[in-house]
């Protein structure tokens, strides 16, 4: 369900070529978050999200920046893009508390280049807990954006876009 507040865009086929790509930090299949990824996602309260339907084992920086936050679990991952940007990647509740299902590459407060790996999931072992296995992508709200495209279909961790950004017009002259 998208929100009224969204400036996101879902698109089935090539992106608009306009805007900023930022690359996808995981593989799998994009969509618009389901029941899966609970109320708060499917509500539109958190207007523009993605979730990815995980294949794969690793997560990656999709831009250089600071991570500055993560938790052992692997729950919640922030990112913050130079620009002040940021990038939350949220992993299922009951997945998350698997702790044993995820391996950290980087600490707290790192300082990440683009696609360097950031976290490695154990996927058969994570299943029984969250079956499919997802994440959801947010970016937070930045007076910059203008409009976010996203398109829908299977992405490559650090290859593929998962989000092209546009900025107001003030911003890109």
């Amino acid at each position: 369900m998208t929100s009224a507040f969204s400036k996101l865009t879902m698109h089935t086929d090539q992106h608009p070529g306009r805007g900023i790509e930022i690359r996808s930090p995981v593989s799998g299949l994009v969509n618009t978050p389901d029941k899966l990824a609970g109320p708060v996602y499917q509500s539109g309260l958190m207007p523009d999200a993605v979730q990815v339907q995980l294949q794969g084992h690793q997560l990656v920086a999709p831009f250089s920046g600071v991570v500055t936050s993560l938790d052992r679990g692997g729950h919640r991952i922030l990112l913050h893009h130079p620009n002040g940007l940021k990038l939350e990647i949220a992993f299922p509740p009951l997945a998350a508390q698997q702790t044993l299902g995820f391996r950290w590459l980087v600490a707290t407060r790192s300082k990440v280049s683009a696609g360097q790996p950031l976290l490695q999931f154990d996927a058969a072992r994570l299943t029984p807990w969250c079956q499919p296995l997802y994440c959801i992508l947010a970016l937070s709200d930045h007076p910059k954006i203008q409009r976010i495209h996203s398109k829908s279909g299977y992405v490559a961790a650090g290859v593929d876009p998962l989000f092209w950004l546009e900025f107001t017009p003030a911003v890109a002259s």
